[in-house]
């Protein structure tokens, strides 16, 4: 039951990242999701809790046509952070997956949108023009993830450290 509880109660904060007023794409939810493998041993469930955040989320925002790409995009990001974890080195791991995971965001939403709105037409230069209008919401998705992955670490490191010093 705690386990529940400790599940929604992370979920609904990295939900309540996406409703409080923030710049578009600057939430904790890919940071979220290339860290959880470090915390949860899981990759299902690990990648279960940025989603259900998102999902929590897009219920009050609102669902849209994209948003299976979105889910995507950010479960295989918490699938390559999971996988790149074999490799043992954890904040060369972490800082190459912020910048895989945003520019993976990037791609596959950005083809999305493309490919599911008129806005562009469907050709190599309207995908290209598509991904060159969104280059304002990648400094966004990798700021923010650059930011948040940080500010998880920090709170881990800090965490242990407390825990080791008073326990």
């Amino acid at each position: 039951m705690k386990t529940i509880i400790t599940f929604l109660f992370i979920s609904g904060i990295l939900a309540l990242g996406r409703l409080i007023p923030h710049p578009p794409n600057f939430t904790p939810i890919l940071a979220t999701a290339i860290f959880t493998p470090y915390i949860i041993k899981d990759k299902w469930i690990a990648m279960l809790i940025p989603l259900s955040a998102m999902f929590i989320a897009d219920i009050i925002i609102g669902f849209h046509p994209y948003m299976l790409w979105i889910y995507g995009a950010i479960g295989i990001s918490t699938l390559l952070s999971y996988w790149s974890m074999r490799f043992n080195k954890k904040y060369i791991q972490l800082a190459i997956m912020t910048l895989v995971s945003s520019i993976l965001f990037f791609v596959i939403t950005n083809f999305a949108v493309w490919a599911i709105w008129d806005y562009y037409p469907k050709t190599f230069d309207g995908l290209i023009i598509c991904y060159t209008m969104a280059i304002p919401f990648f400094q966004n998705t990798l700021l923010g993830t650059i930011i948040y992955t940080a500010l998880i670490t920090l709170t881990i490191q800090k965490g242990k450290q407390y825990a080791h010093n008073y326990f």
